[in-house]
């Protein structure tokens, strides 16, 4: 199942803020707020959408969840052709989405594949099943600047209770993935880093309704003394070595009526933790505020329900400390 506006938009927005820019020595770096065309977070806003395609087909395609809502499946944005193959040593069947960019997704034209397969257990649907995903030359490029990302790797998914996402509207279940594996990401100018996935997403239905459901994502490891840590790598510029927490999962919850939302982002924190240096140096985003943006006299407030609108931002590098807010 994928749902229109159920993204980890927190994620495009701490790539509107980048620490590392224009640094001459890897010891004395500069704190920015640069808005940049690509940055650290590019390859995780794309790769999430990429996810999205898969469990939209899992769930809707080979766990037929259509629930009479839509005539028929729809094949993702910019796919342009599936075919499976069967290995005959392991008789493991892989599922190849193949993009095309031809047709344009939004501003963005995607091309390359990606493959999925179960890895354990004789169906998706199975408590503790596991399935990969692998990304092989997969590419987006940006329909007005021409920039392109590439992700390659694998991740491993852990369907830890069962079920299809539907069901958790349908059958009351609560579906929780685990996500685990590392994706190369090359940027525009040829340089790549690895991003390193330790999540562990939610969907749970409050009243058996899609209008109770909600989807969160929490971090699902520890690093050092840093704990419910989600995503580790090196940043874009630089090659430091950091990573993000999530302080308090992200969790969006159905704000509309029906199945389609609009789903809001209600509540969360981020941290996104960058380690190795002489000083502390992190960005710290929460969720949940509420920007009146028609009287710029107002206050930003907490309220962490249908109203929410936007994210305190607080950056530290050292003895600098900043704090504002952006809608989403």
């Amino acid at each position: 199942m994928k749902m229109k506006n159920l993204k980890l938009t927190f994620l495009t927005m701490i790539a509107l803020i980048v620490l590392f820019y224009g640094c001459t020595k890897k010891t004395e770096p500069t704190l920015t707020t640069t808005n940049t065309s690509q940055n650290d977070q590019t390859g995780s806003t794309e790769a999430d959408d990429a996810l999205s395609d898969v469990n939209s087909y899992i769930s809707n395609k080979i766990g037929g969840g259509s629930n009479a809502r839509v005539a028929a499946y729809n094949l993702p944005c910019g796919v342009v052709g599936v075919d499976s193959t069967i290995d005959s040593a392991t008789g493991i069947k892989t599922y190849n989405m193949y993009y095309g960019n031809q047709t344009p997704c939004g501003y963005k034209y995607k091309s390359g594949q990606i493959s999925f397969a179960l890895q354990n257990g004789t169906a998706f649907n199975n408590a503790n099943a596991v399935f990969s995903i692998k990304f092989t030359n997969y590419s987006v490029e940006v329909k007005a600047t021409g920039s392109t990302v590439t992700l390659s790797g694998t991740i491993y998914v852990t369907n830890i209770n069962g079920g299809y996402i539907w069901q958790a509207v349908t059958a009351s279940k609560t579906i929780t993935h685990k996500l685990r594996g590392t994706i190369n990401i090359t940027y525009a100018n040829n340089v790549t880093r690895p991003k390193n996935y330790f999540q562990r997403r939610t969907w749970v239905s409050s009243n058996g309704d899609w209008t109770g459901l909600s989807f969160s994502v929490a971090g699902d490891t520890a690093v050092g003394t840093y704990t419910n840590v989600f995503e580790t790598g090196l940043t874009y510029d630089g090659g430091y070595t950091y990573n993000t927490q999530l302080i308090t999962p992200f969790t969006w919850s159905n704000c509309g009526v029906t199945y389609a939302g609009p789903y809001v982002l209600e509540v969360g924190e981020a941290k996104m933790n960058i380690t190795g240096l002489s000083v502390t140096a992190y960005i710290d985003i929460k969720a949940g505020y509420y920007v009146n943006y028609k009287n710029s006299q107002s206050t930003p407030s907490p309220s962490n329900d249908c109203l929410t609108n936007a994210y305190q931002i607080t950056l530290e590098y050292g003895s600098k400390t900043s704090t504002s807010y952006q809608l989403y």
